[in-house]
């Protein structure tokens, strides 16, 4: 009976692997063409039954999740190598595959957690774990895009040299516009805002972001 069960468990996991090869791309596709519908698309979805929620994508942080999977993929394909010098925290958190890809998604995810608490705070709104709920889902279809476009960027300038170098950081920058573009866009529906004050505050939120992994990632390597 329990050999059963494992077969069931198995066989609903490789069906709901299969669609991931369906969803991703759709979702990604839709998030890259129209972030604001999608933010909206998230808002909506999570007011229905859990087992109603995303039926016809991939729900937002789990779609942050596969981006950084597919990008880490990209890079171990690419040989791209970990930097040589590092600390004793970074032997636990880089020691293993699975320890960095939850490193990586929360280092994207704080960029989320940002953009929903700044939503938060201009709007008065309380924040905690059910406010808090609704636009970092949304700030999660809006990050994945970013994080996998920006991640693959940096490592094609990394590992190609100056064949590629350019291209690389190209194409990370066209990564940092695009989001730049859709945050500020959805901060300017939601709180109804001239342009100017919402590309302002989506630039506060990249900078703050990177100030918070910044200094993460010199705790991880240490002294150099």
């Amino acid at each position: 009976m329990d050999f059963l069960k494992i077969l069931k468990s198995f066989e609903e996991f490789i069906y709901e692997a299969m669609t991931w090869l369906v969803f991703y791309p759709r979702t990604l596709w839709r998030v890259v063409r129209h972030p604001i519908r999608m933010a909206q698309y998230a808002d909506e979805e999570l007011a229905d039954p859990l087992r109603e929620q995303f039926k016809d994508g991939l729900s937002p942080p789990f779609f942050l999740l596969l981006s950084v999977i597919i990008s880490h993929v990209v890079e171990l394909t690419l040989h791209a190598q970990m930097p040589e010098r590092s600390g004793e925290l970074a032997k636990i958190v880089l020691g293993s595959e699975q320890n960095l890809l939850i490193y990586r998604t929360i280092s994207f995810g704080v960029w989320a957690l940002l953009g929903a608490m700044y939503l938060l705070v201009r709007t008065h709104g309380r924040i905690d774990r059910d406010t808090l709920r609704r636009p970092f889902y949304a700030q999660c279809y809006l990050v994945a895009p970013f994080a996998i476009s920006l991640s693959i960027g940096v490592t094609i300038a990394r590992v190609f040299g100056t064949r590629f170098h350019e291209a690389g950081i190209t194409w990370a920058l066209v990564a940092c516009a695009w989001f730049v573009a859709a945050q500020a866009g959805w901060l300017r529906n939601l709180l109804q805002v001239p342009w100017w004050r919402a590309i302002g505050a989506t630039l506060l939120i990249l900078l703050v972001g990177l100030v918070i992994n910044t200094l993460v990632a010199l705790a991880l390597l240490g002294p150099l």
